[in-house]
């Protein structure tokens, strides 16, 4: 869930609620729970592996450079909103984004990981981003909603119940939603440096097209 922020503290929560899955498992079930939690703690490093192997063996064309660009100024626009609404200390958000979506935050992944395979120029890419993609994502998800499952009870699975968890289906319901948009957050949640990070990998796309 993207109501969690990706700190060290709700990672250091998210990893441990994998780990204990883990070990809690027996059997070949314990295989793939430590491995899904391998992906749960490790998905951001992992993610920066990714970009790089796939600037590595790139072969960037224009249109493919500049869809991929247009994608991803999309999918920052998309995480930069979502950040500005995240509390991270007590509630669990449902304005802005996350009346549409309970996991705008990762949508905004998800396009980030096409753009990236996009501006590769290799759409083989493509499957391989979108498995890595679902390989650390859909654990992560997993952990998250137990968490908030957790700490919010009733709260959480009405909210469950009026929002779907990935792509919007229909208008939200209206009534009290929970939130508001604030700058400050944006720069406490570190967005700004994520959205650095991806375009400097964007623009090394760049220098390997036209060098």
């Amino acid at each position: 869930m993207t109501n969690y922020l990706e700190t060290d503290n709700e990672m250091n929560a998210v990893a441990r609620k994998s780990l204990a899955a883990a070990d809690a498992a027996i059997g070949h079930e314990r295989i793939a729970a430590q491995w899904r939690a391998f992906f749960v703690r490790r998905r951001t490093f992992l993610g920066l592996v990714a970009a790089f192997i796939l600037v590595f063996f790139a072969e960037p064309t224009p249109q493919l450079l500049y869809a991929g660009g247009a994608l991803m100024a999309v999918a920052h626009l998309l995480r930069l909103v979502c950040s500005g609404y995240l509390d991270k200390d007590s509630r669990l958000i449902t304005a802005g984004p996350f009346s549409y979506s309970r996991n705008p935050l990762y949508v905004g992944n998800f396009l980030v990981v096409i753009a990236f395979a996009l501006m590769s120029g290799r759409l083989v890419a493509l499957p391989i981003m979108l498995l890595f993609w679902v390989l650390t994502h859909a654990p992560t998800v997993a952990c998250e909603e137990e968490i908030l499952r957790e700490k919010f009870e009733d709260e959480f699975d009405d909210y469950s119940r009026r929002v779907p968890r990935w792509l919007p289906c229909r208008l939200p319901p209206r009534g009290q939603r929970e939130g508001e948009f604030r700058w400050s957050r944006v720069v406490e949640n570190g967005e700004h440096l994520n959205i650095l990070s991806a375009w400097i990998v964007a623009a090394m796309f760049y220098i390997e097209m036209v060098r």
